[in-house]
């Protein structure tokens, strides 16, 4: 697992207590648990939330990981009390939504709050300014891409690229593969702030946090390329 190789590099053990911030069902965190680590998941969507403890059953990790409904903004609040070791962002899944730089910051400051000092934040997997822009500037602010998501469902995305704004407008539409025919079942649309890593990295400073370093990659941890990376980005609680 590829975050595992991060935690180990920052000498984060076993047992240690993990915030999965934005969980989503469930998948990093039941994967966390697996592998030993004390898993708090967070995520703004009931559905979501359900999901991801039906998995943590089927998994027989139901005393290492506990997933509650939350919102990101009010983090400290709903988690008040618990001091933790590392907060992961994983994917582009908190940081950007709510298209405003001063609500980030202020997620991220309330993250400080619920991290032990010289404990941990992994911004890992998000998307860049660096290649949006770059991807926009090759094929037009507005192109559309094709996803086998398994066997039977495939996506199609339609990304809509603002960079005076630097906001990121994605349209998903998921059909169901029927011999030669995509059949519509549904679609959703939403907006992102991107961010360079310079932009990420002011606003985490300015929020407690301490640079560390970049990568390329998650699985290799090549250090971070301009242009070609996405964010993957640690940070020292200080």
């Amino acid at each position: 697992m590829s975050v595992k190789r991060i935690l180990e590099s920052l000498g984060i053990s076993e047992g240690s207590l993990i915030l999965d911030l934005g969980c989503g069902n469930g998948r990093i965190s039941v994967n966390l648990a697996k592998l030993g680590f004390r898993v708090v998941g967070v995520d703004i969507s009931p559905i979501f939330i359900e999901d991801a403890v039906e998995k943590a059953r089927l998994h027989g990790v139901e005393g290492r990981v506990v997933f509650r409904v939350g919102d990101a903004r009010r983090v400290d609040e709903e988690l008040g009390g618990m001091l933790f070791d590392v907060i992961l962002i994983y994917w582009t899944t908190i940081l950007g939504f709510y298209g405003d730089k001063s609500v980030d910051i202020d997620i991220l400051r309330r993250a400080r709050r619920i991290t032990r000092d010289g404990g941990y934040l992994l911004v890992l997997n998000s998307m860049s300014y660096d290649s949006v822009a770059l991807r926009a500037g090759l094929v037009g602010a507005k192109a559309s891409y094709y996803t086998d998501v398994d066997e039977e469902l495939a996506r199609v995305s339609v990304s809509d690229f603002d960079p005076v704004g630097s906001i990121l407008t994605v349209t998903r539409r998921y059909y169901r593969k029927s011999d030669r025919n995509l059949l519509f079942l549904d679609e959703v649309t939403f907006k992102i702030r991107v961010y360079t890593l310079h932009e990420l990295v002011g606003m985490a400073e300015e929020s407690g946090w301490q640079y560390v370093k970049a990568y390329k990659d998650v699985d290799t941890l090549e250090p971070y390329t301009p242009i070609l990376s996405g964010l993957n980005v640690v940070f020292k609680a200080v």
